[in-house]
Parts: structure tokens; sequence; C-alpha cells
């Protein structure tokens, strides 16, 4: 077969994955003309990313979308389905899926896969499947560094945690993460061993990735402590930073943004807990929420789909609240945190999220709910001093109260929006022409060129 370079992507299709993961491959493909990249991941994840009616029109020609298995029984209900139970299945299936994916690629392009890329949480899969190949492979690592460096120190951690039930008890014994405590940890890392795919597949990143040629982060050096840094680099090889955030449809097709124009600078709080079942609040938590912002006339736009609206939200509320606030099923996310008349993001610190909140310079009230938002949510309220999180980590009418009061009117709500835009300009510059992210990029492109 002819010695062109084919990278094959092996991605998780779940959650913010399958976005962030395809923008880095648009990326590459348009930068590395003469390599081929065939993207793997199942029909429904593809047809969210890249809509087969605009597929061909769109899509670099160097790049080919191919659907695998997502490892789910016949009759499986879809829309019924906890992602925790599609996450598992699709794993176990995973190993046999990708390879089946690959072979019908090497097919079709007439060139042998030279290079694999996956996200992160395929990594075991991942670097399983690259010595079969005989190939090198990187990792993509879609979430915090603060994330990863847990799961790096996995071993460390769990040996720990069973000599000391403290849940309050701090991570000093990893570099960078001394204001990281136990109960902070995604439950994943943390469950008995063997009780899902996802737990497995977690415990192992820090076994697997040194073996990766690189590992590229989406995030910005320049945001995190040296030693969170310098921890990570004694344990894995190149590490990349890009800071790619997904790009969302920008349409308001709720009309949106023609109501935030009709409200003044910085009154308006934003409330969205994305879009997945895992990332909901407990039909309490919105009931209490929904009090909160009827109590002291707070403006609100609130991201919440029907279902839960129908089922959660306090009688005769929406037509209360008319006047003060709306609430729609979908928003252009980014679009509304850059709009001045938004104060305040109420949410659960998904990391892009956090990252579209300080591009707008909004100040965040935290309520983590799952995977790595525990960690994420500390460093927003600790190290950066953005945000703050709700009381208990579970909203109830009285403390969302309070937080209400401190971020969008309090002398302590102005110190943090000062900061949270100073913290905005070093991410411009981090992202400009002349920051590491530039640089990582034109690295990560020769890597794939000639590895």
């Amino acid at each position: 077969m002819p010695s062109e370079k084919h990278v094959a992507v092996c991605n998780f299709p779940l959650s913010s994955h399958p976005r962030t993961v395809s923008k880095l491959v648009c990326k590459l493909a348009a930068a590395a003309p003469n390599v081929r990249f065939s993207f793997l991941s199942t029909a429904k994840s593809n047809d969210s990313v890249f809509p087969p009616t605009s597929r061909a029109a769109f899509l670099p020609s160097n790049l080919r979308v191919y659907n695998i298995g997502d490892g789910l029984p016949a009759g499986y209900d879809k829309l019924a389905s906890d992602p925790r139970v599609e996450a598992d299945l699709f794993l176990r299936a995973a190993p046999v899926n990708f390879l089946a994916g690959i072979d019908i690629a090497v097919r079709d392009t007439g060139s042998k896969v030279s290079l694999l890329l996956n996200d992160g949480l395929v990594s075991l899969i991942a670097c399983e499947l690259a010595e079969k190949l005989q190939v090198p492979w990187v990792a993509f690592w879609t979430g915090a560094p603060y994330a990863l460096s847990v799961h790096v120190h996995a071993d460390l951690i769990l040996q720990l945690r069973q000599n000391a039930a403290d849940e309050e008890k701090t991570l000093d014994m990893i570099p960078g993460l001394s204001v990281m405590r136990m109960a902070d940890l995604p439950e994943e890392l943390v469950k008995a061993p063997g009780t899902s795919m996802i737990s497995r597949a977690l415990r192992e990143v820090g076994n697997v990735l040194p073996r990766a040629a690189a590992i590229i982060l989406n995030s910005f050096m320049e945001m995190y402590p040296e030693p969170l840094m310098a921890g990570l680099k004694s344990k894995l090889s190149i590490l990349l930073f890009l800071g790619l955030r997904p790009s969302p449809p920008a349409s308001d097709e709720t009309g949106c943004l023609s109501w935030l124009d009709s409200q003044s600078p910085q009154t308006v709080v934003y409330i969205s807990f994305g879009s997945g079942t895992l990332t909901n609040l407990t039909p309490e938590e919105i009931t209490a929420l929904a009090e909160a912002l009827e109590s002291t006339q707070t403006p609100f736009l609130w991201s919440l789909n029907d279902q839960l609206k129908a089922r959660c939200l306090p009688r005769g509320f929406e037509e209360r609240t008319s006047s003060l606030g709306r609430i729609v099923p979908w928003t252009p996310q980014r679009e509304v945190l850059s709009h001045p008349a938004c104060g305040a993001f109420v949410m659960q610190c998904g990391h892009n999220s956090v990252f579209e909140s300080v591009a707008g310079s909004v100040p965040m009230i935290c309520r983590p709910v799952a995977a790595d938002q525990m960690l994420t949510a500390r460093a927003v309220e600790e190290v950066w001093e953005i945000g703050i999180g709700v009381e208990g980590r579970a909203i109830t009418k009285s403390g969302m109260v309070k937080a209400l009061e401190v971020v969008l009117r309090s002398e302590e709500g102005k110190v943090m929006r000062k900061k949270v835009g100073e913290f905005r300009q070093r991410l411009l510059v981090a992202a400009g022409p002349e920051g590491r992210a530039e640089a990582d990029f034109k690295t990560l492109v020769e890597l794939i060129s000639t590895l």
C-alpha cells in the first residue's frame, strides 16, 4: 500500500466530547492536507457533529467520517437511555468496533493507518489497538488538567483513600492539587473496581498514557500552577496545550439574544446545566432555584428542557415571571455569555462552559453534578477566584438567594468580575498568534505528518 500518512481518530461519542474532538480533527485536516483522516464514531454522534445534509460540502477533502457500532442491544430505547449505561455498552464493544471501522477506512483509502488519535476516555482501548496495529498513538484529553492529574495518580489516591476516610482531606501529596479534596474526586474514579467500564477506563489512564507519543490538552498552560504542570510532565511524554473550544451553532432560534438586548447591563443570570441526563439538577433543586429567582426578582435566562420545566417548576412560575425572565429549551451559549446584559452564570462547571464564561467575563455560581466538575468548581472558587459554589453543593432557596446577592449585587461580586476580566485577557494572549497554543498546534501537525 502507499506510504501516505493516515490518521484514524477513535472518538468517545457522548457529552461534549464529539464536538471538541471533531473541531481538532477538522483543524488538523486543514493544516495537513497531505494526511488522510478517518473519524470513527457512532452514527448518532457523527450525525450530530457532521450533519449528513451538509457533510460533503463542509468537510475537508482529506477527512472521512465512518460510523461504528454503538454496542447497544437490539430494541434498546435510546430516548430513555441512561448515559452511564450507554457509555458502558459502547466501551465494552469498542475494541472490536474500532478495529472494524479502521479496516473499512483502510480499504476505502488504500492507505494503512500510520497513527491513532483518540479521545482520552478511550486511551486504554487505543493503546491496545495501537500495539496490535504496531503504530504510535496520541491522546486528546478534553477535560481539565486537574482531572488528568488525579487520573494519572489514581493508584496513589486510591491507596490513600483506603487509609483515610476524611472526605475533607486535601490532595497535598499530588503536585498542584493542594486545594483539592477527597470529596472533589470523580465518582467514576473512586468506585469499587469492576463496577463499570468507565471506571476501569479512567483508572487505567495513568498506566497507559505514558506510552502515548504525545498528550494533547484542551487547555492553556498559562492558566494552571507550575507544580501541577511539572507533576504532569514528570509522568507523561510530550504535552501539547491547544485550548480548543467546540463551536456551537450561533443561530438565535429561541430569540434569546434579542430578549437580552432589552435588559440592563450585567443584570441577567444565565442558567444552564448542559443537555445530558448526567448534568441535570434534582427536581427539588430546580424548584428551589425558581423560588430564589422569583423572590429576589432577578432577571433570568434559563435553558431548561420542556420535560423538566413541566415536572419541576412551581405551579404558575412561568406566568408570574413572564416579565422578569425567559425559559427556553436551547440557547447559543457562547453568544449569551458574551452579551453585555449577562451578569452571572449558574452552571455545573463543565470544562467548556467555564471557559465560555471566562470568554464573556462572566463570574460563575457553581453547582457541580458529575465527573470532573467538582475539581473544576474548586479551581473556579479557590484557584482563580472567579466564582462561588452553592452552599452544601446542592441548591436551596436560601443558598441561591445568598449566591445571587454576592455575585450580582455585592462588592465581592465586583471583585470576581474584575478578576474574570483579567483572566480573559491572559487567555486571549495565550490563544493569540504568539501564544503557546499556536506553537503547540504546529508541533502537533509536524508530529502527525512524520510519525
